[in-house]
């Protein structure tokens, strides 16, 4: 049966949820761009080692392959694998208080209506 402690309870975790997603807000539009423009990130990142070894005399396919090989490439590469994956528990956590909010509004909704049912 529900009563207003469970009421209670349901309102503290849908304003709990409702403050993690404000809090997360300038989070997610910083990892929905970093997922977004991934693809570009990457490309960016193998041009520019690329022109190194075309700038060498390279033909382009030989100067892409050298690039892919440099070290420093294969760093910075991880580290916007790193970023990638940050963007994406980032907006995996959204996603989650975002179903907690959803799920405490339909419960408190669910609370609501059923004792309006009871007394009336």
């Amino acid at each position: 049966m529900i009563d207003t402690n469970d009421i209670g309870v349901i309102e503290h975790r849908l304003k709990q949820a409702s403050q993690k997603l404000h809090q997360l807000a300038p989070q997610l539009g910083v990892a929905k761009q970093v997922k977004s423009y991934d693809g570009d990130r990457r490309k960016n990142l193998l041009a520019k080692y690329t022109v190194k070894f075309l700038k060498d005399g390279e033909s382009a396919t030989a100067a892409e392959t050298h690039a892919r090989a440099d070290e420093t490439y294969k760093l910075e590469l991880g580290k916007l694998a790193g970023d990638l994956q940050d963007a994406e528990t980032t907006i995996a956590m959204y996603d989650a208080e975002y179903c907690s909010w959803e799920s405490a509004r339909s419960l408190l909704s669910f609370a609501k209506t059923t004792i309006g049912n009871l007394g009336g």
